[in-house]
């Protein structure tokens, strides 16, 4: 049985927006979690996520050096919107594939949502899920 918990660093309706992709993709989901600088939060971990470990100590402990690695993704939607590309509004999202699943990083102010899933998953019809199921800040990362 897959692992949840209830949201409780998001603004918005985290739980609902898990519920959305969830309903989007057409292949699994590894995992569902919020985030932001300080603090990090797994929503939902598939079975085969949780098998991948030999125990939660473990689990948890690689998903804290995770978090320690991914809070820099505040650091770098500064960098792309105010020295990169200094035109654009905003910074939506950031997608890394590897060899065995694509994670997707989304940004809705000041909370992260990390979105484990196939690598043949497409990007953009999860995007549009979450914005369709949350309020989306008009003026993200300004």
């Amino acid at each position: 049985m897959p692992a949840t918990n209830r949201s409780e660093l998001a603004a918005f309706d985290a739980d609902r927006a898990r519920q959305a992709v969830q309903q989007t993709v057409s292949g699994p989901l590894y995992a569902f979690c919020e985030y932001d600088t300080e603090s990090f939060r797994p929503l939902y971990l598939s079975d085969e996520t949780v098998s991948m470990y030999e125990s939660q100590a473990a689990m948890l402990e690689h998903f804290e050096t995770i978090h320690t690695n991914v809070h820099m993704d505040f650091m770098q939607i500064k960098l792309f919107r105010n020295t990169l590309f200094p035109d654009a509004e905003r910074v939506e999202y950031i997608t890394t594939a590897m060899d065995f699943m694509k994670i997707l990083r989304v940004y809705v102010g000041e909370t992260g949502l990390f979105v484990a899933v196939d690598l043949d998953e497409p990007v953009i019809p999860i995007v549009d899920a979450i914005k369709e199921t949350i309020e989306w800040p008009p003026n993200q990362n300004s």
